[in-house]
């Protein structure tokens, strides 16, 4: 069985605190791109079927029917979490 490509070691999930797995929160990423499942698989070196079961998991776990819907949402969360945020002591 072919291994899969080793991430930079500087590569974390986007989304870890919301419990996503770092394949889950890839996939979303690159689907989040616009990439098709049989992209993704490409680049990541997994079957496409093996996509569409992370990104079907993440979707369960993010409590949304669609890639779309959750993609939409890991994007909302993406961008609150750079916001700059005040510190009061």
């Amino acid at each position: 069985m072919p291994q899969s490509p080793s991430l930079p070691s500087d590569h974390a999930p986007f989304c870890s605190s919301d419990g996503l797995s770092a394949r889950q929160a890839d996939c979303l990423r690159l689907a989040g791109e616009g990439l098709s499942s049989r992209q993704i698989a490409g680049r990541l070196g997994l079957s496409a079927r093996t996509v569409d079961d992370h990104i079907l998991l993440g979707c369960r776990w993010l409590g949304v029917r669609t890639r779309v819907q959750a993609v939409a949402l890991l994007a909302r969360d993406d961008r609150r979490a750079a916001e700059p945020r005040s510190f009061t002591p």
